[in-house]
């Protein structure tokens, strides 16, 4: 399989939205339609700087996508990446398109100059812990949240 990664674009939005949903449905989510709208919206705002996509595709078929946020942060006086969210279609996976979309984000923070790159999953998500433990090592840090 040939993989291409590239900027998400305004003609992928029907596929992105549909990964989008295989994604939601995956982690047993649901985000409503105008959130859904708000994230499409911010992904492709051009002068958006805290926000980009970035697909792979297999010729003109989008295969798969990542979502992430760039943020400033206290330790540092780079940008941080929060790699938010990754999905591949599962009838294309473990094809090497989950790497290269994580080697993108890796190459664009290399190049733009961001301090570091992280991301989080849950813990029985094997398939991604899997390519997640060849790319980088995990980290001693335990995230706690609180939904306002």
């Amino acid at each position: 399989m040939s993989i291409t990664i590239r900027d998400l674009r305004p003609d992928d939005e029907d596929a992105w939205r549909q990964l989008w949903q295989g994604y939601l449905t995956f982690y047993e989510s649901k985000v409503p339609a105008n959130v859904t709208d708000e994230t499409w919206r911010r992904l492709l705002a051009p002068g958006e700087a805290t926000m980009f996509g970035l697909v792979a595709a297999e010729g003109h078929t989008v295969i798969g996508f990542v979502n992430c946020v760039l943020h400033l942060n206290t330790w540092t006086d780079k940008p941080v990446c929060y790699l938010e969210d990754l999905f591949v279609n599962p009838a294309t996976r473990n094809q090497g398109a989950g790497r290269a979309l994580t080697e993108a984000v890796h190459e664009r923070g290399r190049a733009d100059g961001w301090q570091r790159i992280y991301w989080r999953t849950r813990d029985n998500n094997a398939t991604a812990r899997l390519l997640y433990e060849k790319v980088t090592d995990g980290t001693d840090w335990v995230t706690y949240e609180v939904s306002l």
